[in-house]
């Protein structure tokens, strides 16, 4: 389905301090007590918290740890819902079950930088805030709302008027609001971190080990690979936006978003001076996504997607100049944009993640919809304790559910690939 280079390093692997360890594939059959699919936060976070807890873990990964979403997005530590206030997922989900998601949304760069810390993971995060400018009245409106909520909430957050926001970000908006917590980091250098991480507390990973098949065997769960299998007594999917075939319309539970990101040559100190004031993490309202961070050596990190991606590469790094001279005019008329990359995210139409429980012992976590940093290592280590014996599903921050797929699939996913002239449009006017 997408043609994207997963082998050619890209910028965040190309930068990371965490080192590319090769791992074995499975080879001959094991034992587990749990069994994890997926090598990205979802399955780094919890296989390391089910170990901690004592139980024995494997993950397999099919291609290589970092090599999808968790190691290829734009690097933005959020501690904010997707298109929702505090307010609304209370109304979503009913009181109690809202406060505590919204408990664990509003800690989740916590979690995610104490993580960072705790295991002295080098993957340059830089917890400064995360701002949301408004790129209209509509926008500032509800960005007032999302605030308003958050305040309310007890999170620690600021309003600001359209003089400080123009002047932190360094680009023209009304105003927006800024989470204190959030920040940025290389997540690929996160993702290796955190692997070597859950091995040093013995978790077993493997490489290049995809998954072909999961089927029962009495009690327990048999997963296949080409090179062996293992025996599990409890199996975690984490496969997100890259599921594949082994377990039936799973797939079907999710949109796969193709993205692109870019970055710039490293800024002058002259030019720091007014772009990014104090190193924050930026994405303001645009529909059509526009967001902004610093790697380690001041490029700015941004990206986008196409709609049509014939000649992808050249059309993404003009359009990023192109994008970049109109925010930041004191770059000049054609910032030079020397890094381009692709991956691929999952979404889902309502934009709250998922936990299914798809058959005893069988459950999947994820699918963040664009919030998947924070929030896959703070829901991982939730889904962590659940797994290990530690939580019950009534104690868990979403509701635990059956098989619940994406209404109209097909004709979603064609929806996701061509929506975005329609969103350019609608940021023009609203």
């Amino acid at each position: 389905m997408f043609e994207i280079d997963w082998q050619t390093p890209h910028l965040w692997r190309k930068t990371s301090k965490e080192p590319h360890v090769v791992r074995p594939a499975l080879a001959g059959d094991r034992e587990v007590d749990v069994a994890v699919v997926g090598a990205g936060f979802t399955g780094l976070s919890p296989a390391l918290a089910m170990a901690e807890a004592g139980l024995s873990v494997a993950v397999l990964e099919g291609n290589e740890v970092g090599s999808a979403a968790s190691g290829r997005n734009n690097g933005l530590v959020i501690p904010h819902h997707s298109k929702a206030t505090p307010a609304e997922i209370e109304a979503a989900f009913g009181r109690v079950l809202g406060e505590r998601y919204n408990a664990m949304v509003a800690e989740a760069s916590r979690t995610a930088f104490g993580l960072i810390e705790r295991h002295g993971i080098r993957c340059d995060g830089v917890q400064q805030g995360w701002i949301q400018p408004a790129h209209s009245p509509q926008a500032l409106a509800r960005g007032r709302q999302f605030y308003e909520g958050w305040k309310a909430f007890g999170a620690d957050v600021a309003w600001l008027d359209a003089a400080e926001a123009s002047q932190r970000v360094g680009s023209a908006y009304l105003g927006g609001w800024i989470a204190a917590e959030g920040g940025h980091v290389n997540p690929y250098a996160l993702a290796q971190g955190l692997a070597a991480a859950a091995e040093r507390a013995g978790v077993a990973l493997f490489e290049r080990s995809l998954v072909s098949a999961v089927t029962p065997e009495g009690p327990r769960w048999r997963l296949r690979t080409s090179g062996g299998s293992l025996l599990a007594r409890q199996v975690l999917l984490a496969s997100n936006a890259l599921t594949g075939a082994f377990w039936p319309k799973l797939a079907e539970a999710v949109i796969p978003l193709q993205v692109y990101q870019a970055a710039s040559e490293p800024l002058p100190e002259a030019a720091r001076a007014t772009i990014l004031q104090g190193n924050p993490a930026v994405s303001d309202t645009r529909r059509d996504m526009r967001y902004f961070n610093y790697d380690a050596e001041f490029r700015i990190v941004t990206g986008g997607t196409h709609t049509v991606w014939a000649k992808a590469r050249s059309r993404g790094l003009a359009a990023t100049s192109r994008m970049l001279a109109k925010a930041f005019p004191q770059l000049g008329p054609a910032p030079k944009v020397t890094e381009y990359w692709e991956g691929v995210f999952g979404v889902v139409p309502d934009r709250k993640p998922r936990l299914m429980r798809l058959a005893p012992g069988v459950v999947f976590a994820g699918i963040y919809s664009g919030r998947g940093v924070a929030l896959s290592l703070t829901l991982g280590q939730r889904v962590g304790a659940w797994l290990a014996g530690r939580l019950t599903d009534d104690q868990m921050p979403l509701p635990v559910t059956d098989l619940r797929l994406v209404p109209g699939h097909a004709v979603a996913v064609q929806v996701a690939r061509r929506i975005h002239p329609l969103h350019r449009l609608q940021d023009r006017f609203s």
